[in-house]
């Protein structure tokens, strides 16, 4: 009958190429993600504020929100890249708004 000599009919497969494309997309994707959690979705809304003589974080926060000040002292410190509460008259400072 038929004999095979070892010599198999190889058909030749055509190549798939979607690897690159998915990881390139999710690697997209992941910066994207990663930038806006680092440093948020947009710029705060802020306002300024010049500090008078007497003036501290305290008395600032609980003039310009309601509720508990504590909170707020620390988004001030932050926005305005406070090391330390201390301020000096004249110092403007930048108050986000709620």
């Amino acid at each position: 009958m038929f004999v095979q000599d070892g010599a198999q009919n190889v058909y030749p497969r055509p190549r798939r190429r979607r690897g690159w494309g998915r990881i390139l997309v999710l690697a997209a994707a992941l910066a994207v993600a990663t930038g806006r959690m680092a440093y948020g979705s947009g710029p705060v809304a802020t306002h300024s504020v010049v500090v008078a003589p007497g003036d501290t974080l305290w008395s600032i926060a609980a003039e310009q929100y309601s509720g508990d000040p504590r909170p707020h002292v620390e988004a001030i410190l932050e926005v305005n890249h406070l090391s330390s509460p201390l301020l000096t008259p004249g110092q403007s400072l930048l108050i986000p708004r709620e």
